[in-house]
């Protein structure tokens, strides 16, 4: 019989919830702007971002006051040259408008990927790129503090489980509250995390909605929920039609959400016992094989590793997280919603299969950092509140 210290309770539950809202919040705050900066990539051929950059452009040239009556006096000094000069600026903003739409409609791989980033950066403001972080920052460390306790919860019962069937046979064994974090099997930890990832989805949908009409119309919150809500509808909003509308594009973000936290976390545990067993062939210890501890390695390591992981995660699921903004972003313009497959079908017929990488640099370049802040501080925070 297997005698398990402390193994599943209320206290478990509240140390999942807080380390996983601490670890929310770090990744907001780290990752924000970089997924500003993606989401723009990935939308910047659906005519909605080339408007708003239009405006955008428009509105910063337009004259000062001062500037303003200085042109008016030089118009009344001498109305024929001024007239030229105003026929010779609209001929100059004609071309370089059809120069950017021609650009826009005809990428060319990564250096035009790399130009429209530098673009973005120099049009946006930090404070800009930080756009749609007002409801993720409120609600995702809740969500995230749920994502975990769910991934914990489900994470003890499966080893719980497993320790069952190991140990069927065998006499008493105690096994200590936190075995379970160095002990299980990767499959446990596949199962755990895509349960977290698919319970949560209900939630993160709408939020995502929001947050990608907000990063790419520099909208308030308040003005993307009400656009979102009343989208597609003539007069009074219907209800039942306005809460649809926050789940535009649901089996496309399930995926990303179930099988992105599955692949996650996994690689995230694997790269960590990885790196304890190349430690441990190197200094010749001997050892079981079939049980490998992580709970002495370095944080420089983990966050190697969940860094890794972050790569990894968004490498499997990177063409359908572009395919979630495009169903967003045309709900921006009342356009018919078009399912997963119907959107990579048009985009693939449109713009080849380079449109469903379109930001993947910028991506992998956020997964890094972002991860390598994320799964330490849960681990760290975790630890911490669940020691004795």
């Amino acid at each position: 019989m297997t005698t398990i210290e402390n193994s599943y309770s209320t206290k478990s539950i509240r140390n999942g919830l807080i380390a996983g809202y601490s670890a929310g919040l770090c990744g907001i705050v780290v990752g924000h702007p970089l997924d500003s900066i993606k989401v723009l990539l990935q939308t910047q051929n659906d005519g909605v971002m080339g408007s708003r950059l239009q405006t955008t452009g428009s509105s910063s040239s337009t004259s000062s006051p001062k500037s303003s009556h200085a042109d008016t006096a030089m118009t009344r000094a001498s109305k024929s040259n001024s007239t030229s000069s105003i026929n010779a600026s609209a001929n100059a903003t004609s071309s370089s408008s059809k120069a950017n739409v021609s650009t826009a409609a005809n990428p060319s791989g990564s250096s035009s990927s790399r130009m429209s980033a530098n673009s973005i950066m120099g049009t946006r403001s930090l404070r800009a790129l930080y756009s749609g972080m007002t409801g993720p920052l409120l609600a995702s460390g809740a969500i995230r503090s749920i994502n975990f306790a769910v991934y914990d919860s489900v994470r003890r019962a499966l080893y719980q489980r497993q320790l069952h069937v190991e140990h069927q046979n065998t006499g008493t064994q105690t096994v200590h509250h936190d075995d379970y974090l160095y002990y299980d099997s990767l499959t446990n930890v596949a199962i755990a995390s895509f349960a977290s990832g698919a319970t949560t989805s209900v939630a993160t949908s709408p939020m995502a909605l929001v947050k990608t009409k907000q990063q790419i119309m520099v909208w308030g919150f308040r003005k993307a929920v009400t656009d979102t809500f009343s989208n597609g509808t003539t007069g009074k909003p219907s209800i039942f039609r306005g809460i649809r509308n926050f789940y535009t594009g649901f089996g496309v973000h399930f995926y990303c959400d179930a099988v992105g936290t599955a692949v996650y976390f996994t690689s995230y545990e694997y790269f960590k016992r990885e790196i304890v067993r190349r430690k441990r062939d190197l200094q010749n210890t001997s050892y079981d094989g079939s049980v490998m501890t992580t709970h002495n390695i370095t944080i420089v390591d983990r966050m190697a590793c969940a860094a890794s992981a972050g790569m990894v995660c968004w490498s499997v699921i990177f063409p359908w997280d572009v395919i979630r903004s495009r169903l967003y972003s045309q709900t921006i313009n009342n356009e018919t919603s078009l399912n997963g497959i119907q959107m990579a079908r048009q985009m693939i017929r449109e713009q080849g299969f380079s449109s469903l990488y379109r930001g993947v640099g910028i991506t992998v370049a956020r997964a890094g950092p972002v991860a390598a802040a994320v799964l330490p501080v849960y681990d760290c925070v975790l630890s911490l509140v669940s020691s004795p």
